[in-house]
C-alpha cells in the first residue's frame, strides 16, 4: 500500500522507530494490567460525554479491577501537534482518530498493527466492510472503526403521502417530486446549498465521479471530467430552475434549509439525523412528520460521505493487549447503541443499524440504510482540508454555476486550481 506523504513524516518516521512506535512486538504484549491506562478522545467533553465514558471505565474495570482510566480530551484543532508531540515523547495507549487521517498517522507509525487482536474479536467480523477497510494496509490493521456520521434525506411523511410519492431514489425521481412539491404547496421542493461540499459529493460519486485522483505520485483535479462536470451542472442547475432556492446559493445546508424545512417553506433537504435537535429547537410543530431516506442516485443509492472516527492503539504503548480490549469495551454493540443516544452518530455495525431501534425509528432510518452502503472519503492528502474550507474550490465552482456562469468557463478554470493545491507543499 502506498501512503500519501506529507511534510512531516520523513522526520517523525524516524523519530517514532527511535522511541519503538509501530513496531511488530509493541513492547509489553503480556497481557499484564497497567496501573492507569490512558486514552485520547478528541472533541471537547460534555457532561453527556463523561458519563458515557465513566459508564465505560466501569465495564474495563471489570476486566482490570487494578487499572485507572484517564481520558484526556484533545481538541480536533490540536490533535495534530499533539500526536506530533506524541511521536517523539510517548503517547497514550489508546486513541481516537478522525477516519480520514488514519492513512497519515499510520505511516508515520503512529499506531500498533493489531491484526492479531482484530481475527479474535467476534464483533468484527459485523462491521461495515468499507468503514473497517479504512484502517487495512497492506496486511496490518491500524485501527478499527468506531462511529460514523452520515446524511440523508429529509423529507415530511404527509406531504408525500398527500402526492402519492415514495421517497425519491434517483435523480429523475427527486426533480419530479420537487416539482410536485412546488406545485401543490407553492414552495420549492428541494434545498440545494452551495456550500454543502458533503453533500454535493454524493452527487459526484452517484455519476461515477471523482473530485481527483492520484497518478504517478501527483493529483490530478477531474472537476472538468465528463461524469464530474455532469454532477456538479446537475446539483447546480436544481437552483438555475428554480427548484431550489435561489437563497440557498452561498449557503451551508444549516443556513439554507433548517429554518424553511421546518416552517415548511422547502420540501426536503439532505442533512444527518444530528440535525433532529437543532430542528426541534426551531419549530417542533411538525416533527412527527418528519423522516430520512437514503439519498438518490443517478438510478439508486447514492454513495455518501463516511465521516467518523476510528480507534487505534498508539505504537508505543507498553500494554497493547490491555489497549485493545478497552476498545472493545468502548466499541461494544451495547454501547454501539448508547453512544448514538450521547452523539446521535452512527454505528458501524451492519447488523446494529439493520436493527429494530434503527429501522423503525423515522429519522434514523434512511440514514441507516444510507450508512450500510457505499460509504466514502474524500482524497487522501494533507492539502485536502486547504481545498475545502480554505480555498472552497468545489463550493465556489457550484457556486458560479448556480449563478449561471458557463461550466465549459468555471470548471477548467477551478479544476487547475484544486490541481494546484493538492500538489503543493504543505509547508506553504
Amino acid at each position: 500500500m502506498k501512503f500519501p506523504k506529507i511534510a512531516l513524516v520523513s522526520t517523525v518516521v524516524m523519530l517514532a522507530a527511535a522511541c519503538g512506535g509501530g513496531s511488530d512486538d509493541g513492547g509489553n504484549a503480556s497481557g499484564d494490567a497497567p496501573d492507569t491506562l490512558t486514552v485520547w478522545r478528541m472533541g471537547d467533553a460534555n457532561e453527556d460525554q463523561n458519563a458515557f465514558m465513566d459508564s465505560v471505565t466501569e465495564q474495563y474495570q471489570e476486566l482490570y479491577p487494578d487499572t485507572d482510566v484517564d481520558v484526556q480530551w484533545v481538541p480536533w484543532g490540536e490533535f495534530s501537534q499533539r500526536f506530533q508531540t506524541a511521536l517523539v515523547s510517548g503517547g497514550p495507549d489508546v486513541v481516537e482518530i478522525g477516519n480520514d487521517q488514519v492513512a497519515t498517522w499510520a505511516e508515520a507509525e503512529a499506531f500498533y498493527d493489531v491484526s492479531e487482536y482484530v481475527e479474535g474479536w467476534d464483533d468484527s467480523a459485523d462491521l461495515l466492510e468499507g468503514a473497517y477497510a479504512n484502517g487495512t494496509f497492506g496486511d496490518a490493521q491500524y485501527s478499527v472503526p468506531w462511529y460514523s456520521g452520515v446524511r440523508a434525506l429529509w423529507y415530511n411523511t404527509d406531504q408525500l403521502e398527500e402526492l402519492g410519492h415514495e421517497p425519491p431514489t434517483t435523480w429523475d425521481e427527486l426533480v419530479e417530486v420537487a416539482e410536485d412539491i412546488e406545485d401543490e404547496y407553492d414552495v420549492p421542493g428541494f434545498a440545494a446549498p452551495t456550500d454543502f461540499l458533503n453533500g454535493i459529493a454524493s452527487f459526484v460519486w452517484a455519476n461515477d465521479g471523482e473530485f481527483a485522483v492520484e497518478e504517478g505520485g501527483e493529483w490530478v483535479g477531474q472537476l472538468d471530467s465528463a461524469e464530474t462536470g455532469e454532477a456538479l451542472e446537475f446539483y447546480a442547475d436544481l437552483t438555475v430552475d428554480g427548484i431550489s432556492p435561489s437563497a440557498c446559493v452561498g449557503l451551508n445546508e444549516v443556513d439554507c434549509a433548517h429554518a424553511d424545512f421546518v416552517n415548511r417553506e422547502v420540501g426536503m433537504f439532505i442533512d444527518g439525523p444530528w440535525a433532529q435537535a437543532q430542528l426541534e429547537d426551531l419549530n417542533d410543530e411538525h416533527a412527527g412528520h418528519w423522516a430520512t431516506a437514503p439519498i438518490p442516485g443517478v438510478d439508486g443509492m447514492a454513495p455518501a460521505f463516511g465521516g467518523g472516527s476510528d480507534l487505534a492503539v498508539w505504537g508505543t504503548s507498553e500494554y497493547p493487549d490491555a489497549a485493545f480490549d478497552y476498545i472493545t469495551t468502548l466499541n461494544s454493540k451495547d454501547n454501539a447503541l448508547a453512544y448514538t443516544e450521547v452523539s446521535s452518530m452512527f454505528p458501524t455495525y451492519t447488523d446494529v443499524l439493520e436493527g429494530d431501534t434503527f429501522q423503525e425509528d423515522p429519522i434514523l432510518s434512511g440514514a441507516a440504510t444510507q450508512a450500510t452502503g457505499d460509504l466514502r472519503l474524500f482524497p487522501d492528502t494533507a492539502n485536502w482540508g486547504h481545498v475545502q474550507w480554505e480555498l472552497t474550490t468545489i463550493q465556489t465552482a457550484v457556486q458560479r454555476l448556480a449563478e449561471g456562469e458557463s461550466a465549459d468557463d468555471v470548471l477548467p478554470e477551478l479544476n487547475e486550481e484544486l490541481t494546484e493545491a493538492l500538489n503543493r507543499e504543505v509547508s506553504e
